[in-house]
């Protein structure tokens, strides 16, 4: 009898497409297996009938060579010799040519079989053809032919990636519940953080060997790279990525936070973190494509989030994901000199540029905790070297200040959306409480210094600041331990040191160089372990995925190092250009 588990993983098997997830999942699985992966599908050569190519322990026990032809969905008598899908073209490919040419010398004398795999069904039209035709393909090219349909694999699935060791019994009950509630991202993305967490736990759990300690730390990662990927899949079925993208992001600060020492050591999980940082891209990339016509059309968001305070909070938060998108591709096209990289980078950056056209409510956001969305977003302008976009955009909403300062009421609030709804709506007086620190001021204060913006930041320092008496401008610094606490909100905050501006310095190129200098007392970011590894990008997700604040020397020194490779020579104070000199 099928359990649950078997029939939702049929279920999610069958939505795959051939090219880009099948094709993609079967090594996956097969790696799973103890199988060691000696060809993936590649786009471009012909393939000759082979799409993935392994050598493991047939049933029997003898180590083989197993070639796997991936069709999808359900096939018929139509596609036995004919269409996109022929399974007969495909297996004389493999004979006449596959096995003639391109067998590794050290797999020649290997038994071989022939795999006819789909994530449906054979229709039983086909069943006397393969009867009649396996044995003698079989006899003349040496080899043994099977069919795999989308039931087998759910079962090789379940006992070989879900088995007891990576999702034990109460991770399987969150696994069902995360995939069940993904057209409720709430829901789904509360669950899924909680499975997360216990594949963690399971994954810091005292072992008899570091051997068997490393195997536990890899099989937990793998686990979660495994539940991510059916939730993409079930998230297309349900048109709605956002639980598989939000999940992406908690895992890799999960996994950083409770791991990051061990992945700065071993190489087999360092490259298993980086196989995450990909899932990642790739689903963002999905949610990403799925958005882009509210992006490009005139205030579309207002027809599918029905305030105002609703259509800011989204934009503001759409800016934000795509900025780091953007930024994390150019970090790997600076790293890697990838060409890929840089033009989804370039991708990405127009569609910052897209949203900043098409809604005016990206002039000045209504929340005061969007400042980190704005500063991600403005890092890949910088880096796509946009600085017209970038100054035009700051502009506006230094200009926005002026006029909020005066109503109160449109003012960036520190409040619920509950509380902003009936401030907006004049149900409600404004409450001191709900401006009492901004983070966007500083924010701006930076950008304007950064950007050569000097009358916008005098008017700010001169006109808006004063404005507003009871609100505290605020910049954050973290701590040792950052990297421990990446991965829970409430610790992170915690765990860092809020600032109070008490004097803003006249000179633009003052303010930059203090606010660069770690905050006395404190550990520099260049001693955390995020650091030292390289990913940049890390406090930029932790801040946007908790709304919470990027720590102030990143901050500083990230827009300063930026500006100075594309900021005009007289747009950069001298002093600045000389000391990163």
């Amino acid at each position: 009898m099928k359990t649950s588990l078997h029939l939702l993983l049929e279920d999610y098997l069958g939505l795959m497409r051939e090219e880009g997830e099948l094709d993609v999942y079967l090594p996956l699985l097969m790696s799973a297996k103890g199988h060691e992966i000696v060809y993936r599908a590649q786009k471009g050569p012909r393939q000759f009938g082979a799409d993935v190519v392994t050598v493991g322990r047939d049933a029997d026990g003898r180590k083989t060579l197993f070639i796997w032809l991936i069709k999808r969905g359900n096939l018929g008598r139509p596609d036995w010799d004919t269409g996109p899908q022929s399974i007969r073209q495909s297996m004389n490919e493999v004979g006449d040519t596959y096995l003639r040419t391109h067998i590794a010398p050290q797999h020649v004398r290997l038994p071989k079989k022939l795999l006819v795999v789909t994530n449906g069904d054979f229709n039983q039209t086909l069943a006397q053809t393969f009867s009649t035709y396996f044995p003698g393909w079989s006899a003349s090219n040496k080899m043994e032919v099977e069919t795999v349909n989308g039931s087998t694999l759910a079962i090789w699935t379940e006992h070989s990636l879900l088995d007891e060791n990576i999702l034990p019994p109460s991770s399987r009950a969150l696994f069902r519940r995360m995939l069940a509630n993904v057209s409720t991202p709430e829901l789904s993305i509360d669950v899924g953080r909680q499975l997360f967490n216990e594949l963690l736990a399971a994954a810091k759990a005292p072992a008899k060997s570091e051997p068997a300690q490393e195997k536990q730390r890899l099989v937990a990662v793998r686990g979660v790279r495994i539940a991510l990927h059916v939730l993409e899949v079930w998230g297309q079925s349900e048109q709605n990525q956002l639980a598989a993208y939000r999940l992406a992001e908690y895992a890799l600060l999960c996994f950083w936070g409770g791991l990051h020492e061990e992945i700065a050591k071993n190489s087999k999980l360092a490259v298993e973190f980086g196989e995450l940082s990909f899932q990642l891209t790739r689903i963002a990339e999905a949610y990403h494509e799925g958005m882009q016509a509210y992006y490009r059309t005139q205030d579309a968001l207002a027809y599918i989030r029905h305030d105002p305070l609703l259509v800011s909070e989204t934009a503001f938060c759409e800016l934000g994901r795509l900025g780091l998108q953007g930024c994390i591709w150019a970090f790997h096209a600076a790293s890697a000199d990838l060409p890929v990289a840089d033009a989804m980078a370039g991708v990405y950056m127009n569609r910052v540029i897209a949203l900043l056209e098409s809604h005016s409510c990206t002039q000045l956001p209504a929340y005061d905790r969007h400042s980190a969305d704005i500063h991600v977003a403005l890092l890949l302008l910088l880096i796509g070297r946009r600085m017209d976009s970038a100054r035009q955009w700051v502009d506006q909403m230094v200009q926005r200040l002026g006029p909020a300062a005066q109503s109160g009421k449109y003012w960036p609030l520190v409040a619920r959306f509950e509380d902003a709804l009936a401030i907006r709506w004049g149900y409600q007086d404004m409450n001191d409480d709900f401006i009492s620190t901004s983070t966007l001021l500083p924010i701006l204060l930076l950008w304007t210094a950064v950007l050569g913006m000097t009358p916008a930041y005098r008017h700010l320092r001169e006109v808006i600041v004063p404005a507003v008496p009871k609100t505290t401008l605020n910049f954050w610094s973290s701590d040792a331990g950052y990297d421990d606490a990446i991965a829970d909100p409430r610790t992170l905050h915690e765990q860092g040191i809020g600032e109070a501006i008490a004097s803003i310095p006249a000179d633009p190129a003052d303010f930059l160089r203090t606010m660069a200098e770690p905050l006395r007392g404190t550990k520099s970011i260049e001693t955390l372990a995020w650091y030292e590894s390289r990913l940049v990008f890390l406090p930029l997700l932790a801040a946007l995925h908790w709304g919470l604040q990027i720590p102030r020397e990143m901050l500083v020194k990230h827009a300063v190092a930026l500006a100075s490779d594309v900021v005009v020579d007289n747009a950069t104070p001298v002093s600045l250009r000389k000391r990163r000199e």
